[in-house]
C-alpha cells in the first residue's frame, strides 16, 4: 500500500525538497522498514544494512556512523532519497516492523537526543511491539470503546518513556486509505515526547495532489519552525496557591519539574492551580513559569514568564473576568486525559455536569434574587452552554460509528497541544458564507491580521440552497454547495456548470484567473493562515454526497439522532440547576 499509493515516492520527494533548508550542523539518519529494518551509511559508495531480526534488533554500526553530518553528507542524502522509491518499487512484502524500527531509532538517538519523524501506512504486524486489528464497531458506545482509545499494551508507553528520558521528540505521520493503523497505541510516543500527530485520510493515487501538498506543507513547518530541545519546565506560585495539574500530552500532578523533550512554536500546554490557603494580605499573588531548553544552534537558554494575579472576595468579579475560550481549552484537555478511565458518554456527562455546577454556583452566589423560572447566565460565560454542547457533539467525543477509532485518537492527540486560537474553532466551528463575501474579506489589515466576515450560526435553517458556505473546524475546511448555487459562481470557483451528478471528491478549489475565484481563495487562505501547524484540507460537499452527513453533524444547534438541539440543551441545563436548588 505504501508503494502503490505513491506515498513512498511522495514522502521522499518532500524530504528531498527540504534538505536544503536544514542547517549544515544537522546530523541525519534515514531508517526504512518492511518485515525487516534497513539502515544506510556513506563511504566510498552508499551502503544499505538489512537487519532481518526484528524481535531483538541490534544496530549494524555505532550511532555516530549512521547519524551523518549534513555538512559532509548532503550529496549522499540527496542520492538516497532519489534512489529509495525505485529500490522498493517492486517490493511484495506488505508486513511492517514499525515497533522494531522505533526501538532502533531510540538506540540511534539515545546518546545525543534529537528528533524522530515516523511515517506509517500499515498496521505493524511483525517483530517487536507488533499490533493487531482491534477496531470493532460493535464496541463503539460501550465500555470496551475506551480500550480502543488507549495503547494496546504497556510496551508503547514504556518506549515513549524511554524516548522522553533520552530527550527524543517524536512526531508521527499516519496515512490511511480506510485501513486501521492503531493511532491510539502509536500516538502515545508523540504525546509523551512533545511531538505532533498528523493524520492523512483517503491516501490513494487519485487524491495524491491533496495529501501530498498537505504533507509537503506540514513537514516543512515541522522541520523549520522554532524548536527547543531537552526542555525542563517548572511552575512556581505564591503562598496560598499550588500547582494542581500539568495538562500536556499526558497529565502530571503536583509541584514537579516536567521534562519537555521537545517544544515548538505551535504547541501549547495548560496548567491548573489550587487555591487552598489564605493569600497574604496586600500582596499580589504571582505564578511563574521557567523553561530551560536548548536552541537548534546548541545554545542553552532559560525563558521565564511571570504573571501577577488580581484577587477578589466577590464572586461576581470572578465570573465577570472569566475567559470562556481558555476555560473551554482546559475543559477539553481534561476530558481527553480522562479517556483511559472514562467512556465517551461519561466524558460528555462530565462536561455537562461542569457546566451545570458553574452556572448553579453563579446563580446561588451572584443572582439569588432573580426568578427561579429564568436561566441566568453570567455575561462572560453566556455562551458556555453552547460551547459545551458543541464540544460533546464534536468528532472528538460525539456518539456513533462515523468517527472511527483512529481519527478520534488523532484528534485527542491534537487537542492536547492545541493553542486557544485553534481550540475556539475546534470546539465551536465557524461557518462563513462564501457567496456573499464583503469587500476586503481575507485581506490583511494594518496589523497584518486577516479580515474575516461575520460567522453564520451553526443551524441548517441558516443555510441557503442558493448559497455556498465554508465550515472551519480548525482541522479541515468543508465547502458546502447548495443545490441552487449560481452557475456563475460554480464555473468561476469549481469549474463546473452545476453540481448535478458531480463526484465532489474530484472537485478542487484552485486559484483561477477571475475575481470571484480570487476572492474565495483569498478567504480560504486567510482562514488557513491562522493555523500554521496544519494545512487544512479543503473538501467540497453537496446534497447526498458521502461527506454531507459530517457537515450536517457540525451544525450543532440542530437536533441530531442521539443529541439535543441548543434550545433543548438550555432547557435541560435549566432543569438540572433547579434540581440542585430543590
Amino acid at each position: 500500500g505504501t508503494v502503490s499509493s505513491g506515498l513512498l515516492e511522495a514522502a521522499f520527494g518532500c524530504i528531498g525538497s527540504l534538505l536544503p533548508s536544514l542547517p549544515d550542523h544537522t546530523r541525519l539518519a534515514i531508517v526504512t522498514f518492511n518485515d525487516a529494518v534497513q539502515f544506510y551509511a556513506g563511504g566510498a559508495q552508499l551502503r544499505q544494512f538489512h537487519v532481518p531480526d526484528v524481535q531483538d534488533l541490534c544496530l549494524p554500526l555505532p550511532p555516530e556512523q549512521l547519524l551523518l553530518p549534513l555538512e559532509t553528507s548532503r550529496g549522499m542524502f540527496e542520492e538516497l532519497v532519489a534512489t529509495l522509491p525505485t529500490l522498493f518499487a517492486t517490493t511484495k512484502r506488505p508486513d511492517a516492523a514499525l515497533g522494531a524500527a522505533i526501538q532502533a531509532c531510540h538506540e540511534l538517538l539515545e546518546p545525543s537526543g534529537g528528533r524522530l519523524l515516523i511515517f506509517q501506512h500499515t498496521l505493524p504486524g511483525v517483530g517487536a511491539m507488533k499490533l493487531s486489528h482491534r477496531d470493532d464497531v460493535r464496541s463503539y458506545g460501550t465500555d470496551k470503546e475506551k480500550a480502543m482509545l488507549s495503547p494496546a499494551d504497556a510496551l508503547w508507553p514504556t518506549l515513549a518513556a524511554k524516548l522522553s528520558a533520552a530527550h527524543v521528540c517524536v512526531s508521527t505521520f499516519h496515512f490511511t486509505a480506510h485501513n486501521y493503523v492503531d493511532i491510539a497505541s502509536i500516538s502515545v510516543i508523540a504525546r509523551q515526547t512533545g511531538g505532533q500527530v498528523y493524520l492523512y485520510t483517503d491516501v490513494i493515487p487519485e487524491t495524491r495532489d491533496l495529501w501530498a501538498a498537505k504533507l509537503q506543507a506540514e513537514l516543512a513547518r515541522n522541520l523549520t519552525r522554532n524548536f527547543g530541545y531537552e526542555g525542563v519546565m517548572r511552575f512556581r506560585c505564591s503562598k496560598g496557591l499550588r500547582v494542581e495539574q500539568y495538562l500536556l500530552g499526558t497529565s502530571k500532578t503536583g509541584d514537579v519539574d516536567v521534562d519537555v523533550p521537545g517544544i515548538d512554536a505551535d504547541s501549547a500546554f495548560a496548567v491548573t492551580f489550587k487555591h487552598d490557603e489564605k493569600l497574604e494580605d496586600g500582596r499580589t499573588p504571582c505564578v511563574q513559569c521557567a523553561l530551560l531548553y536548548t536552541t537548534s544552534k546548541g545554545e542553552r537558554r532559560i525563558r521565564v514568564l511571570t504573571l501577577g494575579l488580581q484577587t477578589t472576595s466577590n464572586m461576581a468579579n470572578l465570573y465577570r473576568y472569566a475567559d470562556l475560550d481558555t476555560v473551554m481549552n482546559v475543559l477539553m484537555r481534561k476530558a481527553v486525559l480522562s479517556a483511559p478511565k472514562s467512556t465517551l458518554h461519561q466524558m460528555r456527562e462530565s462536561l455537562v455536569s461542569t457546566c451545570v455546577d458553574t452556572l448553579y454556583t453563579y446563580r446561588r452566589t451572584c443572582a439569588s434574587s432573580t426568578s427561579a423560572g429564568q436561566l441566568i447566565l453570567p455575561e462572560s460565560l453566556k455562551l458556555l452552554p453552547l460551547y459545551i454542547l458543541s464540544l460533546t457533539k464534536s468528532p472528538l467525543m460525539r456518539a456513533g460509528t462515523e468517527i472511527r477509532a483512529d481519527e478520534r485518537a488523532a484528534l485527542m492527540a491534537q487537542a492536547l497541544r492545541m493553542p486557544v486560537l485553534s481550540s475556539v474553532a475546534f470546539v465551536y466551528p465557524r461557518l462563513f458564507a462564501l457567496h456573499d463575501l464583503p469587500f476586503g474579506a481575507g485581506e490583511l489589515d494594518e496589523h497584518g491580521v486577516p479580515q474575516l466576515p461575520a460567522t453564520t450560526p451553526l443551524s441548517q435553517e441558516k443555510l441557503d440552497s442558493k448559497g455556498v458556505f465554508v465550515l472551519d473546524d480548525a482541522v479541515s475546511l468543508l465547502v458546502w454547495v447548495g443545490r441552487a448555487a449560481p452557475t456563475e459562481f460554480l464555473q468561476a470557483v469549481l469549474q463546473v456548470p452545476s453540481m448535478e451528478g458531480v463526484d465532489c471528491s474530484r472537485l478542487r478549489v484552485l486559484p483561477l484567473d477571475n475575481p470571484i475565484s480570487a476572492k474565495v481563495y483569498s478567504m480560504l487562505n486567510a482562514i488557513r493562515s491562522q493555523r500554521p501547524h496544519v494545512l487544512q484540507a479543503i473538501r467540497v460537499v453537496t446534497a447526498k454526497d458521502a461527506f454531507e452527513s459530517r457537515f450536517l453533524a457540525s451544525l450543532i444547534e440542530d437536533r441530531a439522532q442521539a443529541s439535543m438541539s441548543y434550545v433543548e440543551f438550555l432547557c435541560h441545563i435549566h432543569r438540572q440547576i433547579q434540581g440542585k436548588f430543590n
